[in-house]
């Protein structure tokens, strides 16, 4: 054990290993400002093993310089997390848990004795409370530790909550006694004063019985999200918005403590594949929301999703069900279901049967938002660079809203029916059992085997920097940003540069994959060139594009190239090197999704035309319908057309389930 070590061990073997075990894992803990600490990570493997200890802060985590031994010294400045990475010589790498040193600032002095080894020490004690009965109240206890101290608190002389916080949303007669924690480690444990909750006489509310009581407060277990945006159809009409609607839904979301998984361009393999995750992580008290925008139609009541690869004509088992959805994640016991669909509702073939809908089970937790209603089309705007639905024009504005759910998406539809661009021909649609006043905006308060944690849902999506230095010298760094969880871009920076080299320009590609690359930014689009500055607003030399990260099977190899100009010799010259992305990397990081976007897709369509999510009939001609040119959506102010694209009849889905 290190000397005020931070650590937890587990059991391996002491024979050589071919592959890395982590033996020792450093772990978490709770002290005061200015404080010396030591983590520890230790590994068994091949010989040579190196290790980098790396931070996380408010930007993307970076290594720490000179931090490559299994003993991490620092001193506890603020809250930070802490990685440790361990490679062997074949480039095989395996990073320890996540460590969070959190740093106390209202230590009052004197608490922390001379020597302090790590046992709790308590620095908020809980107080009594006095409260009128079904009003909400909460006891609170805060302590360091080294490790990170447990909490368990007793309700008269029975176990009950293992938080800091302990909250009661209306106060009931069982609820009274005493309280108190115990707050413990390996180091020791320690307990807190105890404290009592009585409940006051309701002459008070007797006499004023205009008093409006407390608001209800509800909380989530947590709160998830997959979003997926069709944009480039291989038999279909291409479409321009889902892409950007994904990516700003996204950002809002993850605001607003939601874990934000964000796909585009997907098959009808990769669509169901993707569901079945995100129905892996529904369970009971969690906030479920699923957003589609896309093709797609409606037939009796029943919502079915267009994947990018659905043939054309496409028949019943190339299309999904939204309703199949939703029935399975009804099943999780989630608290809040929500389904926003940003598609189409018409339906072509009066003379398919009608199927048999199955009804939803009624839970009271169901909200769905339709873009448009029944029998309708749902349109997005485009104008020059600018492309958005309409349902997200205006979604985006109240999503962050702290009301109801079904109160916030009123909003949204009041603010659709008064948008000239679209009067008459899309009017949003609001179906609900929700009884109960929860909100998109609510907080989390995760059970102990939860496994939905924003923080450290987060960090899984950012990549740590890499340095690299080609023969002749010179020295970049690559920098890796999230676009969707299904798309990166990477970035090149050249970083040093030896006095008798000039003419610098370095080249990202990859030789197996057709993807966008630029050598230099200034040629970025208006997306891309955003994307391209990083949190320092440094600019970058090149970019790199991968996307379908979903498809990949084998490990991702990057071409460095660098060209430039001896003065010594007169020569110009060039540079090659190879920079691996593992598989396991990469899939790790498809599991989460980032903030920003990029719209790729460039179909040649007029300046300011209004799109439908729909296949219409051949018929079907709206482009001459001038709608006017005040839209949020129109920068240029020009006329904005509405226009459909003609295609077969789409027929009735089946139901099967998701395999």
């Amino acid at each position: 054990m290190c000397p005020l070590g931070v650590s937890s061990r587990l059991s391996g073997c002491a024979a050589m290993l071919k592959e890395i075990v982590i033996t020792e894992q450093p772990a978490c803990a709770r002290v005061p400002k200015d404080f010396p600490i030591t983590l520890c990570c230790r590994a068994q493997g091949p010989p040579s093993l190196h290790y980098q200890w790396l931070q996380l802060s408010e930007a993307p985590y970076e290594e720490i310089p000179g931090a490559n031994k299994p003993d991490l010294h620092i001193v506890a400045k603020q809250t930070h997390l802490y990685i440790c990475r361990v490679n062997d010589e074949h480039h095989k790498t395996l990073y320890s848990r996540w460590a969070k040193v959190k740093v106390l600032k209202d230590v009052p002095r004197g608490l922390v004795p001379p020597g302090w080894e790590g046992d709790p020490i308590i620095v908020t004690q809980p107080a009594s409370a006095e409260v009128m009965s079904q009003c909400p109240v909460q006891f609170q206890c805060h302590a360091l530790g080294i490790p990170a101290p447990q909490y368990q608190w007793y309700h008269n002389g029975l176990p009950t909550k293992k938080s800091r916080l302990i909250q009661i949303k209306a106060v009931k007669p069982g609820d009274c006694g005493s309280y108190l924690c115990c707050v413990s480690n390996v180091r020791g444990e320690r307990w807190s004063a105890p404290v009592d909750l009585t409940i006051g006489q309701d002459i008070i509310l007797q006499a004023l019985p205009t008093v409006k009581r407390p608001k209800e407060t509800y909380f989530a277990v947590g709160k998830v999200a997959l979003l997926i945006g069709n944009n480039g159809y291989l038999n279909h009409p291409n479409l321009l918005a889902p892409m950007v609607d994904v990516s700003e839904l996204s950002v809002l979301l993850r605001k607003i403590g939601f874990c934000v998984v964000s796909l585009v361009d997907l098959t009808r393999e990769e669509m169901l594949r993707a569901v079945n995750q995100f129905l892996d992580l529904l369970d009971k008290g969690v906030y479920g929301l699923f957003y589609y925008a896309g093709h797609g139609y409606e037939r009796s009541g029943r919502n079915y999703m267009v994947p990018v690869d659905a043939p054309q004509p496409y028949r019943p088992e190339n299309c999904i069900s939204v309703q199949k959805i939703l029935q399975q994640m009804q099943d999780r016991k989630t608290a809040l279901n929500v389904v926003l669909l940003d598609t189409c509702r018409k339906w072509y073939n009066s003379d398919c049967a009608l199927s048999k809908v199955t009804p939803q089970k009624p839970l009271g937790n169901t909200v769905y938002g339709y873009a448009t209603s029944e029998n309708a089309e749902a349109y997005e705007v485009q104008d020059g660079d600018f492309s958005s639905g309409i349902f997200m024009t205006y979604l985006k504005k109240h999503i962050m809203d702290d009301k109801k759910v079904t109160h916030m998406l009123e909003a949204v539809l009041e603010d659709i029916g008064d948008d000239p661009l679209v009067k008459g021909k899309q009017v949003m649609e609001i179906r609900h059992t929700l009884k109960e006043s929860r909100s998109l905006t609510d907080k989390v308060c995760p059970s102990r085997n939860m496994r939905l944690n924003s923080m450290e849902w987060e960090q899984h999506r950012n990549l740590p920097r890499q340095k690299v230095k080609f023969s002749c010298g010179v020295e970049a760094e690559l920098r890796f940003q999230p676009v969707f969880s299904n798309l990166i871009h990477a970035f090149a920076k050249l970083t040093y540069t030896p006095a008798h080299l000039k003419d610098m320009r370095v080249h990202l590609y990859n030789p197996d994959m057709a993807e966008h690359s630029l050598t230099n930014c200034t040629k970025l689009d208006r997306d891309d060139s955003i994307l391209a500055f990083g949190s320092d607003g440094e600019k970058a030399d090149s970019m790199l594009r991968l996307s379908g990260l979903q498809k990949l099977q084998n490990d991702v190899i990057i071409k460095i190239d660098l060209h430039y100009t001896n003065l010594t010799s007169g020569m110009h010259a060039q540079d090659t090197l190879d920079h691996r992305i593992p598989t396991t990397w990469v899939a790790r990081f498809c599991n989460k999704d980032t903030a920003f976007m990029n719209n790729d897709h460039e179909l040649g369509t007029t300046n300011g035309c209004c799109l439908p999510r729909t296949q219409c009939s051949p018929t079907t001609n709206c482009s001459d319908n001038k709608l006017g040119a005040n839209h949020p959506g129109n920068a240029s102010g020009m006329p904005i057309s509405v226009q459909s694209k003609s295609s077969s009849e789409p027929e009735e889905n089946d139901e099967r389930h998701f395999s």
